[in-house]
């Protein structure tokens, strides 16, 4: 009989705490509901068909507005010497002239590096990659990094 009432202690404890802790927590909130609910009469109503419901996120999942629309891959030919290439992205809404933009802001980043001072654009071409199921847009260009000189002062006469 002592092994029973050795364990009724700890299992009135664990009951106890366990009954305690269902009165304090309280109701959840019920602002979560709204959205589900809404969509749920939204359907039942008529005003939205799945079929259409599931073709708008199918689009949007292929377009994703906030994606940017340029891909950029960057090699160093040379310590001063950088090839950038830039990729649009096969669906797109807009963007079509931002090659250059996005070319030149990454050229300033990458002249404002400690030791250079500008860039030299020695090359630039654009064109259309006919690539199957959607043509894409590419760029590539390549910059020369210009350093700074060197002051008259920290030269040995």
């Amino acid at each position: 009989m002592k092994p029973v009432r050795f364990l009724r202690l700890p299992l009135a404890t664990v009951v106890a705490g366990m009954l305690g802790g269902c009165s304090t927590i309280g109701e959840p909130p019920h602002d979560w509901l709204l959205l589900p609910a809404a969509a749920v009469a939204a359907v039942h109503s008529g005003y939205i068909k799945i079929p259409a419901a599931l073709a708008g996120v199918a689009v949007y999942a292929l377009v994703d507005p906030l994606a940017p629309n340029w891909a950029m891959q960057e090699a160093r030919l040379a310590e001063d010497r950088f090839r950038i290439v830039l990729r649009m992205k096969a669906l797109h809404a807009g963007g079509d002239g931002e090659a250059r933009q996005v070319f030149a802001r990454r050229a300033a980043q990458l002249a404002s590096q400690p030791g250079f001072e500008a860039y030299d654009i020695v090359s630039w071409e654009e064109g259309i990659e006919s690539t199957r199921p959607f043509a894409q847009r590419v760029a590539w260009g390549e910059i020369r990094l210009r350093r700074q000189p060197v002051p008259m002062a920290a030269l040995r006469p």
